[in-house]
């Protein structure tokens, strides 16, 4: 059971509202952990869901390939052994067109795997190792980094990995539970969500915030 509760859409107001809405569209459903941040934290999670959206999909501001950036966050997520997060980033590889047989060589000697390529096997390896915190002391695999990608590419990466170390840590701690495969694959359809829809998500903060803020303050009198 989850340690803390989260909200349904039939019970959000506001702020929860909104970023409740605006996960359906940018993320294709809204996991359990955007429920539990909305209802407790509104202001916060409506930042998470932006930067959460804008590093997972493939056109809301990352520009590097959504693949790898995937990859990074599948790698993460089983690094730390997060059930919830493995499930929602294989799920949404799926979508990306990751097979069976390439997640299932992740979690072995995916080094020598001939299922990826050698920018797919770097990928994996940063994601490793900088869940495991040895990326800082790792000069071969920084040259290697640097050999195979450009900085963006390697800030954009890095994000997936540092976002997701953040998510792992998030769903283990407050045991969030996990949604069904089906409602999961949901994710399939946000793929060709434009920077515009992230835009015109980002441009209702300012009077959304106001009313909240008022809302919250009234409630005090």
């Amino acid at each position: 059971m989850q340690r803390l509760p989260g909200v349904s859409h039939e019970e959000a107001t506001g702020l929860a509202k909104e970023v409740l809405q605006s996960s359906d569209i940018l993320l294709g459903r809204t996991a359990n952990l955007v429920r539990i941040l909305s209802m407790h934290s509104p202001f916060l999670s409506r930042w998470y869901l932006g930067f959460t959206a804008a590093v997972r999909q493939p056109n809301l501001g990352a520009s590097s390939d959504v693949r790898l950036r995937n990859l990074a966050s599948i790698k993460t997520s089983l690094v730390n052994e997060c059930t919830y997060c493995t499930a929602h980033t294989s799920i949404y590889g799926q979508a990306l067109g990751l097979k069976p047989e390439e997640f299932e060589a992740m979690q072995g000697d995916y080094r020598n795997s001939p299922l990826f390529n050698e920018r797919e096997k770097a990928t994996i390896a940063w994601a490793e190792a900088m869940t495991n915190n040895t990326a800082k002391k790792d000069e071969k695999l920084w040259q290697e980094m640097k050999r195979l990608f450009t900085n963006t590419e390697i800030v954009e990466i890095s994000m997936a990995v540092g976002l997701f170390n953040m998510a792992n840590r998030f769903n283990d701690t407050f045991w969030s539970e996990l949604e069904s495969t089906e409602y999961n694959q949901r994710q399939a359809g946000a793929i060709h969500r434009t920077v515009e829809d992230i835009e015109a998500f980002a441009s209702r903060f300012a009077p959304t915030g106001q009313v909240e803020r008022e809302r919250i303050k009234n409630q005090g009198k």
